[in-house]
């Protein structure tokens, strides 16, 4: 099985609400999403077509006001993750992204292991396995 890591160092982010006015339709992370895109093209550059297996894992800031005590025991995933952002609008934004670029279409994955946990150095690390 072939794999390849990307990651993407920025505070992960959230699959915005699109926005309908009089005028169309407004997509608020349209540049966070050029970005992104721009990020998974510098490191995967070949288009797959075949079943792939997806793991995606948000670390995500530490609050600044958080105790030592707590910022330690959140370093070593005791305290988990619960707050905002939804790990499915956390995932719907990063697996769009890659369509056209690591993937014809998200349809192609079959499966995926998805977490949020905190860390001192906010990032996205996303695996992708295919044969």
């Amino acid at each position: 099985m072939n794999e390849k890591k990307i990651v993407i160092d920025q505070t992960p982010i959230p699959q915005g609400r699109p926005r309908v006015t009089r005028w169309g339709t407004f997509d608020p992370n349209k540049d966070s999403k050029n970005w992104i895109r721009l990020q998974i093209r510098e490191q995967f550059n070949e288009k797959l077509e075949c079943p792939i297996e997806v793991e995606i894992m948000f670390f995500m800031p530490i609050p600044k006001s958080t105790s030592k005590k707590k910022q330690i025991m959140m370093m070593a995933n005791e305290i988990k993750h619960v707050k905002r952002s939804d790990l499915d609008n956390l995932y719907k934004l990063y697996t769009d992204c890659m369509t056209e670029i690591v993937y014809k279409d998200d349809s192609q994955i079959h499966k995926c292991y998805i977490e949020k946990m905190y860390s001192d150095h906010p990032r996205v690390e996303i695996l992708i396995k295919w044969e």
